[in-house]
């Protein structure tokens, strides 16, 4: 479950040593890491959307289960 944030944030240090070398082809060429970091962040999102609905929807089955005994 930590491997896309440590990914992210290994990717976002690079992307901000590169954003400041002060030189105009690192600052084209680091636009490159900057998208694969919001592409990243897009699909921990769903990620964790998809987490979240998989709980809910276990948790509505188990009280289900609980309440209304077999």
């Amino acid at each position: 479950m930590m491997a896309g944030h440590s990914l992210v944030k290994i990717l976002s240090g690079f992307a901000w040593t590169m954003l400041f070398l002060n030189n105009i082809f690192y600052f084209i060429g680091d636009l490159g890491p900057l998208f694969v970091i919001l592409a990243l962040t897009g699909l921990e999102l769903g990620v964790a959307i998809s987490q979240a609905h998989v709980s809910t929807i276990s948790i509505c089955i188990y009280l289900n289960d609980a309440i209304n005994l077999h």
